[in-house]
């Protein structure tokens, strides 16, 4: 453990789910959905702020175009997800090809204001599920 001192947060009191959604092929159709429904898509999150934990956009990796965007949100279950997204302009338009969404648990970080855990001890030994890849 580091001796830089960071302090021990509540988990999160959800589950937490990460949605990565990649853009279309068509870069120029892309930018141009996302220009189009920038306005619904940003009033979409603010109105549901409180269930992301973050959010944004994922960069091509000179930082000046758009691979497509990421969404770490506070949700039930998968069916819960799915129907905060679809409330998204984004994803209804057409922008995104290909989304993942993964059960995430978020345990470190600025965006929480620290760790969850206390000591590795803790985390030692923790049951975990296999799943398998397909």
């Amino acid at each position: 453990m580091s001796s830089n001192p960071c302090p021990t947060v509540p988990r999160i009191d959800s589950p937490t789910f990460l949605v990565l959604a990649y853009d279309i092929a068509d870069t120029e159709k892309a930018l141009a959905l996302r220009d189009q429904f920038m306005e619904g898509h940003l009033g979409h999150m603010e109105a549901n702020w409180t269930r992301y934990v973050s959010a944004g956009p994922m960069r091509t990796p000179d930082g000046k175009g758009y691979l497509g965007s990421m969404f770490l949100l506070k949700a039930s279950d998968r069916a819960d997800v799915d129907a905060l997204m679809i409330g998204d302009p984004y994803f209804r338009s057409g922008l995104y090809e290909r989304v993942e969404v993964v059960p995430a648990v978020v345990a470190i970080g600025t965006a929480i204001g620290g760790r969850i855990w206390a000591g590795a001890d803790q985390l030692k030994g923790a049951p975990a599920t296999k799943v398998a890849k397909g």
